[in-house]
């Protein structure tokens, strides 16, 4: 029988890695791999240190809008083609955005790993944008603001997000706008995708059933754009000013015809090279980081104010955004409001015990080590890790969770709400007044 009383993070689970590797090529890509013993699948992406805070008011959308063209054709391959050659052998290919770089990955059998590299970099290297393409996309983005602005999570996230970071790279969608979308131009978007799109702006991260020299040699072509020399280019690094955070409490509201309001309680954080980003870590998971959650507990078992309550953070190179989440009948957003400021009002004033925090580095530790158990998630890891610059491995993050303290806990909740939090609310209209009182008691 499990003993209760015993802390259970006292023999942390190891993290299993495999053999990673990197290389630099003479054209500046670097390229970092892991092998998995065992694994038959090759995971591999393509990572652009680009993303859209690095994007100025008039190229906003620019970084997901060349996502989206990048897939349209090459001399050598149709759109459809592109999708063909890597889906008749059983794998795919994917794409995203994020606010600080971009990601084209596939994943297929080992066997078919030469394929999936050279579609990729084909795409990358020697799309054609034609405006006819430019044309056809923007009418998919345009749908898909759309369906962004029909989720109110996705509203209550862009409302907090940009009262907190204001009208800079971070605090603007990565999706554009109606307005941005609409103007850009198919020269405008060719521009951004020879400016950003070099070898020594690209990582490729590999993972699963790797050869990294058979990589390397693959790779050892990859020097640029059609009619490009090949030879090594000078570094055109995204620029990007520092992140002014703001602060003060905050209610921003967008109205909507629905059951349940969306609530999104917010405030800037620590950022990626911030060491206090490890005692957040587990206060988040204090608070509301599943069923045992502090909020979980106070707000849904105890009271039955709503189906779920969570908690989380973003991080970024140089800022941070903490963000609770919950949905509810329009009457209860007051309550929930108040029992979301005395429990983090308790957290700050009292503290964590040694045993909630040993279950919090516990329960941490075990849920990395699961979210990383697969070559998709190891490849996703290494290529953002490696295109952001930061060098500490999974363990050696662990490790410092391991060595957060309760005191720094007790430390980053004292701050964290200080001057006010920002609360986001997507859905009826509900009473001002009251919500206004809570947060100006913070």
């Amino acid at each position: 029988m499990l003993d209760r009383t015993t802390p259970q993070a006292v023999r942390p689970r190891a993290y299993r890695s495999g053999e990673i590797r990197r290389s630099t090529l003479p054209s500046g890509l670097r390229v970092v791999t892991e092998e998995l013993a065992g694994s038959r699948a090759f995971c591999v992406g393509f990572f652009a240190a680009v993303g859209s805070r690095h994007e100025s008011a008039r190229l906003h959308g620019a970084s997901h809008f060349l996502e989206h063209v990048l897939f349209k054709g090459t001399p050598r391959r149709t759109a459809e083609e592109i999708a063909l050659s890597v889906e008749s052998v059983g794998g795919e290919l994917n794409a995203y955005t994020a606010k600080e770089h971009t990601c084209f990955h596939g994943r297929v059998m080992a066997e078919d790993a030469a394929l999936v590299v050279d579609v990729l970099a084909d795409m990358i290297t020697d799309s054609l944008l034609l405006g006819s393409d430019i044309d056809a996309e923007r009418a998919v983005i345009l749908d898909e603001i759309a369906m962004h602005h029909d989720d109110p999570g996705d509203v209550g996230a862009d409302l907090v997000t940009t009262a907190i970071f204001g009208d800079q790279g971070l605090g603007r969608p990565v999706i554009g706008s109606v307005r941005s979308i609409t103007a850009l131009r198919r020269h405008q978007v060719d521009a951004y995708w020879r400016r950003y799109y070099r070898p020594t702006e690209i990582v490729v991260a590999a993972a699963g059933a790797v050869d990294h020299d058979q990589l390397v040699d693959q790779l050892a072509v990859f020097g640029g754009f059609a009619g490009d020399p090949g030879r090594r280019v000078r570094r055109q690094p995204a620029v990007t000013s520092p992140t002014t955070v703001h602060t003060g409490a905050q209610l921003v509201v967008a109205t909507r015809d629905s059951a349940q309001v969306s609530a999104t309680l917010a405030a800037g954080c620590p950022g990626m090279f911030d060491d206090r980003r490890y005692a957040l870590g587990l206060l988040s998971l204090v608070l509301g980081g599943g069923m045992s959650s502090r909020l979980f507990i106070e707000v849904r078992e105890r009271r039955g104010l709503t189906y779920s309550i969570e908690s989380g953070e973003s991080v970024y190179s140089d800022a941070g955004l903490f963000s609770i989440d919950w949905q509810c009948a329009p009457e209860r957003l007051a309550d929930i409001l108040a029992v979301v400021r005395q429990v983090t009002g308790e957290l700050a004033e009292d503290g964590i015990s040694e045993r909630e925090l040993a279950q919090a580095k516990t329960q941490l530790r075990g849920q990395t080590i699961l979210a990383y158990e697969g070559p998709n998630a190891r490849m996703s890891r290494l290529g953002s890790s490696a295109v952001s610059g930061e060098e500490r491995g999974l363990e050696e993050h662990l490790n410092a969770y391991d060595a957060v303290t309760a005191d720094e806990v007790q430390q980053i909740a004292q701050h964290l709400f200080d001057e006010g939090p920002v609360l986001g609310v997507v859905g009826p209209k509900v009473s001002r007044r009251r919500l206004e009182s809570v947060l100006a008691r913070w």
